[in-house]
């Protein structure tokens, strides 16, 4: 029975990751954000739609404010919340960009203590982590040094005026520095100030209402990545972040300390047509000049080879393996020859892949994940990693750009979640990978289906083969993940309204998820992204843990309903 659009996934769940669109109709609703679409939606993925409960300790903020400081601010209308002061001040620096000749409007940053002290962060304060400093106030002292109970000790609202509403939903979207909802459901719960009665409240810290155990779990949760790895990673190796693009955000930032003093502009390549937030956040946020290489192809890789014969200069180069949607392989030995041949730094985003079924790290500097997937697998957390090649030959000058911007914000109650999740990661993704394999096979027999893209069976099969590592009793395994075109656009449109899984963005979920990805990901540049292979009616199964026979009962249905279409 197909979720009611705007449930959220899981449903019932207040810190749900994902939202149910049932119908490519409600998809389409979606993506060009038609009101009796989006009206109905409860949740979304937390970095392109606000989560309600930051929406709401935002208009409390907001009013508490207008009780503080009656004379301040008095333009500023929407508010956007942040663990930092670093986070905040950055976005305070793209935001004002977009005020620079605009009269009687400013940008500013409140620092708000959990026992309702408020002040403004002012116009001396270092520009936050695009510029890669640290500040000395009390908060980033108590973030360095890591106890739990100082991460929920302030909150910093950036406050601007309703014209730069669109940039700061970018900002947000773009860099993943925004608070959780788990951080903003506990403000509101235990905030002494947003209480009705906060005279009659005594007034604790957040370290004794919340468990003690925020260290201990971060520890644990970095030492299990690390282990995943082996190549002599060890935790300290490993930097945990609240979510997956604020992991790659900070990667940029501390890439361009460690390399971008050789020439006036930081360089950065992106090798494949890589995920869309990627892209926004290297160019738009971070105001790097790049150069794509978009289909990852042989003919790419030429191309990047007589470039960087030719002089092109790169600080760093990004990449995925494989590539989501299209689940390619690229010659990864090859980019790591080049990386190492002309001085840049290799970045790249496991996220499909995992560390489960790839052995990538030898042939790279830094891996980038996103543990909202299925490291989690849960659809409830948010959070990120990056994994330092402790081998690489700048692997010291990496540590120590990113010990001068990394602050751990990852808010206790968050950690927790992940922790108890992911305990048994390479299980799920050994038997979801499995269940994937027999999917493919079974689509791929079908008139109704042109092709489907998987790392099994695939032109770059090879390529994957070369880093997969063997199951012991089972051989290798290709992922998860799959995508579809199919023979026609009305049987991609019966196909995806007639299986009966769960329906929404986001991938990596215990449960099977399918999305149609184009039109979430990319609906106002269609013609852009379809020369780099994304169909318009490209279907994307994200294979879950139920049984093998019971999704190929589902496949059947939906391909009879295809199959009528074609």
């Amino acid at each position: 029975m197909p979720i009611q659009l705007g449930e959220s996934l899981p449903p019932g769940d207040a810190h749900a990751v994902s939202v149910s669109m049932p119908t490519w109709h409600d998809t389409e609703g979606w993506a060009k954000r038609d009101p009796a679409v989006l009206s109905q939606l409860k949740s979304g993925y937390p970095r392109f739609y606000m989560p309600h409960l930051v929406r709401r300790l935002a208009r409390r903020l907001l009013g508490w404010k207008e009780t503080q400081l009656p004379e301040e601010l008095t333009v500023a209308s929407s508010a956007d919340l942040f663990p930092s002061r670093d986070m905040a001040l950055a976005c305070r620096e793209f935001l004002r960009k977009d005020l620079a000749k605009a009269v009687g409007q400013t940008v500013e940053v409140l620092e708000i203590t959990f026992d309702g002290r408020i002040c403004v962060v002012d116009d001396k304060s270092p520009g936050g982590l695009i510029m890669a400093t640290r500040t000395g106030d009390e908060h980033a002292k108590c973030l360095t040094e890591k106890p739990a109970n100082c991460l929920a000790r302030h909150v910093y609202a950036v406050v601007y005026p309703d014209t730069v509403a669109a940039h700061a939903k970018s900002f947000w979207q773009h860099t993943g520095f925004g608070i959780s909802s788990r951080f903003a459901d506990f403000w509101l719960q235990h905030a002494p100030f947003l209480q009705r009665m906060p005279g009659e409240l005594k007034v604790q810290e957040p370290g004794q209402i919340l468990p003690k155990t925020g260290s201990d779990t971060s520890f644990m949760i970095s030492s299990a990545i690390a282990n995943s790895y082996g190549h002599d990673v060890n935790y300290e190796n490993v930097r945990l972040f609240h979510t997956g693009m604020s992991a790659i955000t900070h990667t940029a930032i501390a890439l361009k300390k460690a390399m971008g003093d050789r020439d006036q502009v930081f360089r950065v390549g992106v090798f494949g047509f890589l995920y869309v937030d990627t892209f926004k956040v290297l160019s738009k946020v971070l105001g790097f000049e790049f150069v794509l290489y978009g289909n990852a192809s042989p003919e790419d890789m030429d191309r990047l080879d007589a470039d960087l014969a030719s002089g092109l200069r790169l600080g760093a180069l990004f990449t995925e393996f494989p590539g989501n949607p299209l689940l390619g392989s690229l010659d990864i030995a090859r980019l790591r020859r080049l990386s190492l041949r002309h001085d840049f730094a290799l970045v790249v985003d496991d996220t499909v892949g995992t560390s489960v079924n790839l052995d990538i790290l030898p042939h790279c500097d830094v891996i980038c994940t996103s543990l909202t997937k299925m490291f989690s697998g849960g659809c409830n957390v948010m959070g990120g990693s990056v994994v330092l090649n402790p081998h690489a030959t700048y692997h010291v000058l990496f540590d120590q750009a990113f010990g001068h911007i990394y602050q751990d914000v990852y808010f206790v109650l968050d950690s927790a979640t992940m922790l108890s999740n992911s305990l048994d990661f390479e299980h799920r993704i050994r038997k979801a990978s499995r269940t994937a394999e027999i999917m493919v096979a079974q689509l791929r027999a079908s008139a109704a289906v042109g092709r489907v893209y998987y790392p099994q069976g695939s032109s770059t099969q090879h390529l994957y083969d070369r880093v997969a590592k063997p199951y012991e009793e089972t051989g290798r395994r290709y992922g998860f993940l799959l995508s579809i075109a199919f023979v026609t656009p009305a049987a991609a449109i019966a196909f995806h309204d007639a299986l009966d899984v769960a329906k929404g963005p986001s991938l990596g979920t215990n449960f099977t998820l399918m999305c149609a990805y184009t039109l979430l990901a990319h609906y106002a540049e269609l013609d852009v992204v379809a020369e780099y292979g994304l169909r318009e009616h490209l279907v994307r199964i994200s294979v879950g843990l139920e049984g093998a026979d019971y999704l190929a009962g589902l496949v059947a249905e939906a391909l009879a309903a295809a199959e009528g279409q074609s």
